[in-house]
């Protein structure tokens, strides 16, 4: 404990210390304190030793990430040589008190790993990793919540300073399912070399077998085949298993809500024994015959926030929702259309007030487009238009008066009869041309003079229904090559699988990723086939061939860079071979398939199959 900072300590001048709080990371002591300023309770931790200023640039960077599960950074600074971070109050017990009583039930452990990691795959989009998860850093709040605490400090004063984007996001997602095995245990399978604590000393190591954690069904067999095979495949001897939390998001998903009521208490719902099967793993490990006793489900069930929400993108988010995190939008001001406080004109009726949806608001004066000819108004003072009368008459409320207007000839719809008159003679004409050519009675039946079949010719050309189609302006459509387009992620979709959807073998075929969900499950709202040609040619059709159905896709003639640039030219859902006209044809080089909505394979899942792309 420092000797600097102790009980009534004031940091900064604002933070006033209590009391201390178990802490089981070397170099940093915790306390209870109060902010002063803004009479709230707080947590202090005081950074004594170890790589303090590399632990408070990343306490800095943590305060960036903003997630109802993320313990929030409130402050960083120094006081009489040490460091300290100031955060939100952790309440609730630790995932180490929780599986130390008894293991947690399957959908329970579950659901709050499946918490942790959708909280640290938001982190990690902003570029920011834990990597030092254990069991005491997880907390479940008595309203339900998870909250993880120490991302990026911990480690950081560890002296863990990482390594490259692909590592640093593996080891998190290995560290969640370290969490999930003592969720599911009580034993916790870490790496005794490692310099991570045990989760406050509260867990024994897990028995190892050839190197590995034994497969936790061995220690609970109730858990389920899916879990177990998780935990086994992700913490065996090879690089398997999840790659980021988002992977392990998508293992682990669907899950319930949390019940904070019983959570790890002894239900005896189900027993098993640790017999002396497993060689000792040195002090911490497993004395023989020691019960396990998983925890009980009780009724007290709170609601959570929805996991999906959190990779929800903004477009496919309902109009008003919050993503999690951040602060809820202002609430607009309510008043009539006179404004704030305005009382409405003498005699106009009353509206009752509309909740859902909103009225259309009328265009303000000064957002009505000039007409092409403008009237001459006669002008009333200023003082007599800006009456209440006077404004009444452009927001529509009340009866309005009528203004003296001086006309002039507008000669707009005469040019515009003549024009349709003159298309309606020219399409007459040219229908009675056609129809003589087919009267067996008619001069056309026998052997017409050259002259007559010209003249007969001409008008059949210039007639709407026999018109061809737009020539290709620089030969036929020729592929050059394909780029896949995810919004979550630079890297695309199977990029490296791109080309076998125009090779012109229909065995060979691009797919996008397995989801859950049409909806890609909520981690993005669509994904991109961007096509390049090798010049620039006018393209009418494209038919697309593919092994899945349904869905829905979007056609733009735009590129890879800007996806949802320009109008969408033709749309559906995918089939064995489906063809969509585009309305207009686009002159272009590139086109984007942009695809909103998953179609399904014959097994069931939700993924797209391109087989062959060909244009004309």
């Amino acid at each position: 404990m420092s000797e600097v900072v102790g009980r009534g300590t004031v940091l900064a001048g604002r933070y006033r210390v209590l009391s201390p709080v178990d802490s089981d990371l070397a170099g940093a002591s915790a306390w209870h304190a109060t902010d002063q300023i803004l009479d709230r309770a707080v947590r202090v931790r005081v950074l004594e030793s170890g790589a303090v200023a590399p632990a408070l640039d990343a306490a800095r960077r943590a305060a960036l990430v903003t997630d109802p599960r993320l313990v929030r950074v409130l402050d960083v600074g120094s006081h009489d040589g040490y460091g300290y971070v100031v955060s939100e109050q952790l309440v609730g017990p630790s995932l180490a008190e929780l599986a130390g009583r008894a293991p947690l039930t399957a959908d329970q452990a579950r659901a709050v790993v499946g918490e942790a990691a959708t909280a640290l795959e938001v982190a990690r989009r902003r570029g920011v990793h834990h990597l030092a998860l254990r069991p005491s850093v997880v907390h479940v709040s008595p309203d339900g919540r998870v909250l993880v605490g120490g991302l990026a400090l911990d480690a950081a004063l560890l002296g863990d300073a990482g390594g490259d984007a692909r590592s640093t996001t593996r080891a998190d997602a290995v560290g969640l399912v370290r969490l999930l095995y003592a969720a599911l245990t009580g034993y916790w399978p870490g790496d005794p070399g490692s310099r991570l604590p045990t989760g406050g000393d509260t867990l024994p190591l897990a028995p190892v077998v050839n190197g590995s954690p034994v497969p936790p069904a061995d220690l609970v067999p109730s858990i389920p085949n899916d879990l177990d095979t998780l935990c086994v495949v992700t913490l065996g001897p090879h690089d398997d298993g999840p790659h980021s939390p988002g992977d392990l998001v998508r293992e682990l998903e669907p899950w319930g809500e949390i019940r904070t009521s019983g959570l790890g208490e002894d239900a005896a719902l189900a027993t098993t024994t640790v017999d002396g099967q497993f060689p000792p793993t040195g002090a911490a490990a497993p004395e023989p015959d020691v019960t396990l006793v998983e925890g009980a489900a009780v009724a007290a069930v709170v609601q959570r926030q929805s996991v999906r929400n959190a990779f929800q993108a903004p477009q496919t988010q309902p109009p008003g929702a919050n993503r999690p995190g951040t602060p809820p939008p202002a609430v607009p001001s309510k008043g009539n259309a006179l404004g704030a406080g305005a009382a409405p004109p003498t005699g106009a009726p009353v509206a009752a007030p509309v909740v859902a949806p909103p009225p259309a608001t009328p265009p303000r004066p000064e957002s009505i487009p000039p007409a092409a000819s403008a009237p001459t108004v006669s002008r009333r003072p200023v003082a007599q238009a800006t009456t209440a009368t006077g404004f009444d008459e452009v927001m529509g409320v009340g009866t309005p008066e009528v203004p003296i207007v001086a006309r002039r000839f507008d000669p707009t719809a005469l040019v515009l009869i003549i024009v349709v008159v003159a298309v309606v003679i020219g399409v007459i004409i040219a229908i009675r041309t056609l129809s003589s050519g087919f009267d067996p009675g008619s001069p056309a039946a026998d052997e017409p003079l050259p002259s007559q079949s010209a003249a007969a010719s001409a008008p059949a050309a210039a007639a709407p229904s026999q018109a061809p189609q737009a020539p290709a302006a620089g030969g036929p459509p020729v592929i050059a090559s394909a780029t896949t387009i995810d919004p979550s992620d630079a890297d695309g979709e199977h990029q490296e699988d791109a080309a076998k959807a125009f090779d012109g073998d229909p065995a060979t075929f691009w797919y996008t990723q397995t989801y859950k969900r049409a909806d890609f499950a909520g981690f993005k709202p669509a994904v991109g086939y961007a096509i390049t040609l090798t010049t620039k040619t006018t393209v009418n059709s494209v038919t697309l061939r593919s092994n899945s159905t349904g869905g829905h896709v979007e056609i733009r003639a735009t590129d890879a860079a800007h996806p949802t640039d320009g109008p969408v030219l033709a749309s559906g859902s995918f089939g064995p071979e489906s063809t969509f006209p585009l309305v207009p044809p686009a002159d272009t080089q590139s086109l984007v398939l942009w695809v909103t909505e998953l179609p399904t394979t014959a097994d069931g899942s939700f993924r797209l199959e391109l087989t062959e792309v060909s244009l004309s």
